[in-house]
Formats: structure tokens, C-alpha cells, sequence
């Protein structure tokens, strides 16, 4: 049985710039705005796990 992934609501102010190439992306990659910012996310995550191992 697959476990449901606990999700916590938050608000955060982006610089326009930064959401607009964002949103830019999402649309590239066939994502919502916030499907993309969750990518990006997890994608800086292992990035910086894998720098600490390194």
C-alpha cells in the first residue's frame, strides 16, 4: 500500500523575474507553475545531498 504524501500549505513572495521564467519552464515541460517549483526543488536537494557527499 502506498503511503499519501503529507503536504503542507505555505505562501512565499517570488521576485518577478525569477516566476516568470519559472512559469516559462512549466509550460516547456508541460507542468503546472507549482509542479515545476516542486521539481526544481527536489532537484536542488540532490544536488546539494550529492555535493556533501562528494
Amino acid at each position: 500500500m502506498q503511503q499519501k504524501e503529507v503536504k503542507e500549505k505555505v505562501t512565499f513572495l517570488y521576485p518577478k523575474e525569477i516566476l516568470d521564467a519559472m512559469r516559462k519552464l512549466a509550460k516547456d515541460h508541460q507542468r503546472s507553475l507549482i509542479g515545476e517549483i516542486i521539481w526544481a526543488l527536489r532537484q536542488y536537494i540532490k544536488q546539494q545531498e550529492q555535493e556533501r557527499t562528494n
